[in-house]
């Protein structure tokens, strides 16, 4: 693929800038120098987030779907849906919701998260709605020390940009090359190895 089609397609496009436009929101109120960032999937195994879960304040953030819009229109428009998974620990389970006396508990971090992102417009992107937060997801499988609170934080109205779909519909229409990167291996497991 030509240079200018690369960062539009294969790099995420709108959904990359919603994805960082997010990040760069929660680093306003949950700075790196204090709090671990994480990218990770959704569905990971209890033995991943426990791993993740020992050094904490941490935040991990995914991405979900893209779900197009009624009124997409010729451009493909939607609603990207970015969760985002607020992780904290403490030596006493009792200062998991409140915060202990170094570092905070899940109901802080949690209005702080949707004070930083709620209603929020990123310029050429979309507006931030945070659909709900909740800190029950993870209750049946992490240790009595940790909480892990989930945002189903949504950026509205997201599509590519006209401008840029104009700047390289001429290499669109001319691909003149292909993916540039080696398959790789990895060990699969069914899951019923890490229960």
């Amino acid at each position: 693929m030509t240079d200018a089609v690369l960062p539009l397609l294969r790099d995420g496009g709108p959904i990359l800038a919603a994805y960082e436009a997010v990040r760069a929101l929660l680093e306003q109120v949950f700075p790196p120098s204090l709090f671990r960032y994480h990218s990770v999937q959704p569905r990971m195994s209890p033995q991943r987030w426990a791993q993740i879960a020992q050094v904490a304040p941490a935040i991990g953030m995914s991405v979900a779907d893209w779900n197009a819009s009624a009124l997409s229109g010729a451009a493909y428009r939607g609603d990207v849906s970015i969760p985002v998974f607020l992780i904290v620990r403490q030596e006493k389970p009792e200062d998991l919701l409140k915060g202990g006396p170094k570092t905070p508990g899940v109901m802080g971090m949690m209005a702080a998260a949707i004070f930083a992102l709620d209603s929020k417009r990123i310029a050429g992107v979309g507006q931030i709605a945070v659909r709900r937060a909740s800190n029950l997801e993870a209750a049946n499988w992490i240790d009595d020390r940790t909480a892990i609170a989930t945002l189903n934080v949504v950026v509205k109205n997201v599509g590519y940009s006209q401008t840029e779909l104009s700047a390289v519909l001429q290499d669109l229409n001319e691909m003149d090359g292909t993916w540039d990167f080696a398959p790789t291996e990895t060990e699969q497991s069914s899951g019923a190895d890490e229960a």
